[in-house]
């Protein structure tokens, strides 16, 4: 079940469904091809975004409004349902393990338990930048880059 925007003329006749083209620059309205339509999962996601559209759609069609409404059902075709990357990626399972796999290789992930001394003081290293802590994998490339950079330097 999808949420749209119903698209009302000024007269209240119901027109169709809202829908985008031109990059979202163009609304027009349709009664078919649902899956062309702004539709949302839930109404509170088409509430979110509904004055914008409806304060549009009033200028094109001069006294128009929208109303958030449940759409009719309908099937997404399947070109529609994956993308062409998706289907490269199924049709060529081999070649995408290959490149993981090769990926993977040079660039291990590591798993290690360091000692709690070391836990908290890399606690006491770690920046907040706008009001954000580092994550974790931040603070030790930062900390391993620069203990590289002293190794380098003889220390």
């Amino acid at each position: 079940m999808y949420y749209g925007y119903r698209c009302y003329s000024k007269n209240h006749e119901p027109l169709g469904w809202l829908y985008t083209f031109d990059c979202g620059r163009e609304y027009a309205h349709i009664n078919r091809d649902f899956e062309l339509c702004k539709r949302w999962k839930t109404q509170r996601g088409a509430a979110k975004h509904f004055d914008d559209y409806n304060s549009r759609w009033q200028f094109k069609s001069q006294g128009g409004y929208l109303k958030v409404e449940v759409m009719p059902e309908f099937t997404e075709p399947k070109s529609a349902a994956k993308s062409n990357q998706q289907r490269w990626n199924e049709a060529n399972r081999d070649k995408v393990s290959q490149s993981q796999e090769k990926y993977n290789q040079k660039r291990p992930v590591l798993s290690f338990r360091p000692q709690s001394e070391i836990l908290e003081w890399l606690e006491e290293e770690r920046y907040i930048d706008n009001g954000k802590l580092e994550t974790d994998v931040a603070l030790l490339n930062r900390k391993l880059a620069k203990l590289m950079k002293l190794e380098q330097q003889g220390y």
